[in-house]
């Protein structure tokens, strides 16, 4: 699942330059890490035969460490931008198709949303963290058969 949000980020072009990778971001500007904070099952419906259906939500969170020298206004503007272009690529990406899947049924029920960009901390030595919450809500499917 991390693995294949990884690969989506990566072609994301409000992240071009900057190294993604899993885990925490930085400390130096251009970096950004990923990771899962975890699955919340959502609901859970049993059918007659045994088949278990969960409706899950994964979330994820993305840091960004970017350069904001002290009082630079146009810079603080400029990773703000990056933010919201990121989640419009995001909202655009999943009303194409495009996001990855991440659930074996009910595929157009799926939604992958990034939201919650914000400034974390800003140093003296200029640099910035921001974070960003990202969201998948998905139906998984277990039978008998399910490993």
């Amino acid at each position: 699942m991390l693995q294949k949000l990884y690969a989506f980020l990566a072609r994301a072009p409000a992240l071009a330059g900057i190294t993604l990778a899993v885990g925490d971001a930085g400390p130096a500007p251009g970096t950004a890490g990923l990771w899962c904070k975890g699955v919340t099952v959502l609901e859970q419906r049993e059918n007659l035969l045994g088949t278990v259906s969960q409706r899950c939500r994964a979330e994820f969170t993305l840091r960004l460490c970017l350069p904001l020298p002290p009082g630079d206004s146009a810079t603080a503007a400029e990773n703000a931008a990056h933010l919201l272009a990121l989640q419009t690529w995001v909202a655009a990406e999943c009303a194409a198709g495009r996001a990855p899947v991440f659930g074996n049924a009910d595929p157009a029920r799926e939604t992958l949303r990034a939201e919650q960009g914000k400034l974390e901390r800003a140093d003296a030595g200029g640099t910035a963290v921001y974070s960003l919450r990202i969201r998948a809500e998905y139906t998984q499917l277990y039978t008998e058969e399910t490993p």
